[in-house]
């Protein structure tokens, strides 16, 4: 296998992934509208962060937690706190003023954004069964020759798919962000509260919905959220 081959297999994963509906999107796009294009960009760095984190831990069989009930218990329950409090946070943002320019950002709240986005992400259970199948598909990757007598072996194969995939989907979703923006111009700001409301109470419904299923016998999240 090329390695151009290799880096195309990534990418076209990374591009079909990246457009999966889930918690992650509605976060990116209610940031993106709220407090504007570079805020959305760092909430997706985080995300980023935390999808090469769990792709890392994956890889080494980490999921394996998810066999085990009481893991799957705890991370359940703790996922869905989570991703409560966000949907309250968001549920109750005030209605923004038209007109009113974003305030200038600062090193502590460009690292709130990052970590927020890399907390909401990680938090969420569906995110580690998602990368399941990408990391699946990576150690099936073969040696690739780039050039004279040198090749890249299958690990190194393994990982160049697993980056071109990762860069794929933060290309995405930067680009998610910059068309939100754009949409902010002309959305009147009444629009964009009744928006805060609806993402909100779609977090508290997801959260609520992985505590439930600690408790209660219902079809599992969607994995591929």
């Amino acid at each position: 296998m090329a390695v151009l081959e290799i880096i195309a297999k990534g990418i076209l994963m990374g591009l079909g992934l990246s457009f999966v509906v889930g918690p992650a999107l509605f976060a990116l796009i209610q940031t993106s509208l709220t407090s504007g294009f570079k805020a959305g960009v760092r909430f997706a760095i985080g995300i980023s962060l935390s999808d090469i984190l769990v792709v890392s831990l994956v890889t080494f069989g980490v999921s394996a937690l998810f066999e085990e009930e009481t893991s799957r218990t705890i991370i359940s329950i703790v996922g869905g706190i989570i991703m409560i409090i966000f949907g309250v946070f968001t549920f109750l943002q005030k209605m923004p003023q038209k007109g009113k320019s974003i305030p200038t950002s600062t090193g502590m709240s460009h690292l709130k954004y990052i970590g927020k986005g890399f907390l909401f992400n990680i938090a969420n259970p569906g995110v580690w069964l998602y990368w399941v199948g990408p990391v699946s598909i990576s150690a099936n990757m073969g040696s690739a020759p780039i050039g004279g007598n040198m090749e890249l072996t299958q690990r190194e194969s393994s990982l160049l798919f697993l980056a071109s995939l990762l860069a794929a989907v933060f290309t995405c979703d930067v680009m998610k962000c910059a068309i939100a923006y754009k949409l902010k111009t002309i959305l009147l700001p009444k629009v964009i509260h009744i928006i805060n409301k609806v993402v909100g109470v779609i977090f508290i419904v997801f959260g609520i919905y992985l505590v439930v299923t600690v408790f209660v016998s219902i079809p599992n999240p969607v994995n591929n959220i």
